[in-house]
């Protein structure tokens, strides 16, 4: 994965560097510009996915859904670190309380409630008085959109 990080990272600086001194002509730039969003797209994705503790849910059908995911996985996150770190299930509780109330409100105020999407949430143990808790660092929505509509001939050529 490392490799593949690096020569995704060198054909970017590439392609960068292209569109700064005008390497390109003017009818492909639009295209390099378009693959250089995507491949810096692409990076942010990777780093995300694969950050250690987080929370992830599948791709989902809706925010409903993905919500619904993130909360059972959230809780076998809990039930394992209450056993491994000793943390706090009442404290981490209400961290999880307030961290699910923004991800909702994100999700209504962006519109994306029947949207499929993935929810990756970053979490870190905090102690206070003494006391663990799960405590949640940021979230990351992916949404995903309709790209296009493929129709699919289903005919068999025979008449009817």
């Amino acid at each position: 994965m490392e490799t593949l990080v690096k020569n995704v990272q060198e054909i970017l600086a590439s392609i960068e560097s292209g569109i700064k001194e005008k390497k390109f002509p003017e009818q492909i730039r639009i295209y390099i510009e378009q693959l250089g969003r995507n491949l810096r797209q692409f990076l942010e994705t990777i780093e995300i996915a694969t950050q250690l503790n987080t929370i992830q849910t599948p791709i989902s059908p809706s925010s409903r859904s993905a919500v619904y995911n993130l909360r059972k996985a959230f809780y076998a996150i809990l039930t394992k670190e209450i056993k491994q770190s000793g943390v706090n299930k009442d404290k981490s509780l209400e961290e999880w309380r307030r961290a699910t109330s923004k991800i909702i409100e994100t999700y209504e105020k962006s519109g994306l409630t029947e949207t499929p999407s993935k929810i990756v949430l970053s979490y870190e143990i905090k102690e206070e008085g003494g006391v663990k808790y799960i405590s949640f660092k940021n979230a990351k929505i992916f949404y995903f959109e309709l790209e296009g509509i493929l129709p699919v001939d289903l005919s068999t050529g025979e008449k009817r």
